[in-house]
């Protein structure tokens, strides 16, 4: 993910093609070790209508630090171009939970 893309799913940019109505963006690294703990597959599969978008702080370090990301694993819900929310977790259950509380 660019940063032109996060800008699009905030509404800074104008989008190019129509955009989902929810976004979560996974900020992550190759090297993390909490990362790797996460099984994105099962958080997927248990929330399909969620837009899952990956951002890797080693290719793109400039939208995790606009968005304040502090530390990885962390999870960025976007809701109708707002950013409805943050968390830092590597506990499946968990992320599941926080992005399904925001769909309810």
């Amino acid at each position: 993910m660019t940063q032109e893309e996060f800008e699009q799913l905030i509404g800074v940019v104008d989008e190019t093609t129509p955009l989902p109505r929810v976004t979560c963006v996974y900020f992550t690294a190759e090297w993390c070790g909490a990362c790797k703990k996460l099984n994105l597959n099962v958080i997927e599969s248990e929330v399909p209508e969620v837009n899952w978008l990956k951002c890797d702080v080693d290719q793109n370090n400039y939208t995790p630090g606009y968005c304040g990301v502090r530390s990885i694993p962390t999870f960025l819900l976007i809701v109708d171009k707002k950013v409805a929310g943050t968390l830092t977790s590597n506990d499946n259950t968990k992320v599941i939970s926080w992005v399904k509380s925001f769909l309810s």
